[in-house]
């Protein structure tokens, strides 16, 4: 087993005593069509925009994340990560479409998942049952991404779903931050600046309607689109326009310590 959600259906079922899952049937199947869906959904939105976030502002981070112990971590030092950075930001824009997320409309729908979800939690405090689950989880796990995505944790309407996603955390004695999120911030604050406004989003523009529906699933998709050596020296104009012409504009930088950690 690899993905997340049927390792904690094992678990549930391995080790009833320590139930992630409701014991009620059909509480038990929301829980788990609300992980499908979200492994689906908001974690490969969320994936994808917290990579694009660190291609457009500081790409040399991935070289950190990725090749930390390759040839005795000579690429994760200061200098080479420059060199490694375009390597690795094409592999993972043509793996993923970074390059097309304004085309394949992945802010306004992940927005469009959010606004929901923040409004029930506002009011049961969980997704299933009125009580902590593996779906809770699961969301506050895909969330993490998006701590980084200027456009998500400034949104004025999902201030509590970070509240939310931070207090689970505290209370279930998580890390308040990774590093990754800590280099960025340290980033930001060396350059006062960041990517934080999509130039096509509109603050009349209506909230796009959610594209998943609630038709029940069996497995959670993915979004992986396969790369070759030769794909490289094409895939470079899409990580270039990714880094500087993706339309998410340069804006004087406001922290947002408060949420983030």
């Amino acid at each position: 087993m690899s993905d997340s959600s049927p390792i904690i259906r094992y678990l549930a079922e391995t080790y009833p005593r320590h139930a992630l899952l409701p014991a009620d049937p059909v509480e038990r199947e929301a829980a788990w069509q609300w992980m499908l869906r979200l492994d689906s959904t908001l974690g490969l939105h969320a994936r994808r925009l917290g990579y694009t976030q660190i291609i457009m502002e500081c790409p040399t981070i991935l070289a950190q994340l990725f090749m930390p112990n390759v040839c005795g971590g000579l690429f994760a030092r200061r200098g080479w990560r420059a060199l490694a950075a375009p390597v690795l930001g094409t592999l993972l824009t043509l793996r993923f479409r970074f390059h097309r997320n304004r085309e394949d409309g992945v802010y306004e729908a992940l927005e469009a998942q959010l606004l929901p979800i923040a409004a029930q939690l506002e009011r049961n405090g969980f997704l299933v049952g009125g009580r902590f689950s593996a779906a809770d989880i699961t969301l506050a796990s895909l969330l993490r991404p998006l701590r980084i995505v200027p456009h998500f944790v400034q949104h004025p309407r999902l201030q509590s779903l970070f509240a939310w996603q931070e207090r689970l955390f505290r209370e279930h004695g998580r890390e308040a931050a990774f590093p990754y999120e800590a280099m960025v911030r340290a980033k930001r604050e060396r350059s006062r600046r960041w990517r934080a406004r999509a130039s096509w989003m509109h603050a009349d523009r209506g909230v796009a309607s959610a594209a998943d529906g609630a038709a029940d699933r069996q497995v959670a998709q993915n979004d992986i689109h396969p790369n070759s050596r030769w794909m490289l020296l094409f895939g470079l104009p899409a990580y270039l326009k990714l880094r500087w012409f993706s339309g998410v504009v340069r804006e004087r930088y406001m922290s947002v310590a408060s949420v983030v950690g």
